[in-house]
């Protein structure tokens, strides 16, 4: 009703105006104007009156269109492979870092005991060879000093014993010298005592005079008998 009333409203004309002859001969010569309802049923006629070529342009128009879509998508998977596999590969370099990191760090510390341990194998190797040496010096000085106190022992009675000597020489000259004594041993006889005090050349007359200093009366003497050896 609407629509009804405004193309009514279109065409009616103002009741005080006036025509004249000449302009109503101008407005019948103009085509008749159309209402709105009108013009869009002729457009859309117009429109559908070439479905294929309708169709064709469609088609035209949808071809760029799919195909910014796919490039975009395309674009979009590539960029999303790319940063998958640079993050896959920022992630293997950072594990295989890691990873040599981690096995310089074991290989310092394995170096760094193998070389504590060798310097606490060294050290101790040092110590005993010290100790070992210290021992071996200690038994030498010890050595030495009992191989020193044997000599000066054995000098002492060396000593000793030519004293011994000397003394029992000189005891002898001087019994020999002043006549002295001789005590009778198993297996003696009078001559045999009278040769070791006079000799062989003067032994017989030496028998006599062991006789008469002595007062025997027979070459016999017991085994004891202290008997003067006179000059």
């Amino acid at each position: 009703m609407a629509k009804k009333r405004k193309d009514k409203r279109e065409f009616e004309e103002p009741a005080e105006y006036d025509m004249s002859s000449d302009t109503q001969d101008e407005f019948n010569n103009e085509p008749p104007m159309l209402s709105r309802s009108d013009s869009r049923r002729g457009k859309k006629k117009t429109i559908f009156k070439y479905p294929l070529l309708n169709l064709l342009i469609v088609f035209f128009l949808l071809i760029p269109i799919v195909i910014v879509i796919v490039f975009v998508t395309v674009q979009n998977m590539g960029s999303n492979e790319v940063k998958t596999e640079t993050e896959s590969t920022v992630n293997v370099s950072d594990n295989t870092q890691a990873k040599e990191e981690k096995a310089k760090a074991k290989k310092a510390a394995e170096e760094k005991a193998a070389a504590e341990k060798a310097a606490k194998e060294k050290k101790a190797a040092e110590e005993k060879a010290a100790a070992e040496k210290q021992e071996q010096d200690a038994a030498a000085a010890k050595k030495a000093e009992e191989a020193k106190k044997e000599q000066e022992a054995a000098e002492q009675k060396a000593a000793e014993g030519k004293a011994a000597e000397e003394k029992a020489a000189a005891e002898e000259a001087q019994k020999k010298a002043a006549g002295g004594s001789h005590t009778v041993q198993a297996g003696e006889t009078l001559y045999g005592i009278a040769r070791s005090a006079y000799g062989g050349a003067g032994a017989a007359a030496g028998v006599e005079k062991i006789k008469q200093a002595n007062g025997l009366g027979s070459n016999d003497v017991p085994v004891g008998t202290v008997l003067t050896i006179p000059q």
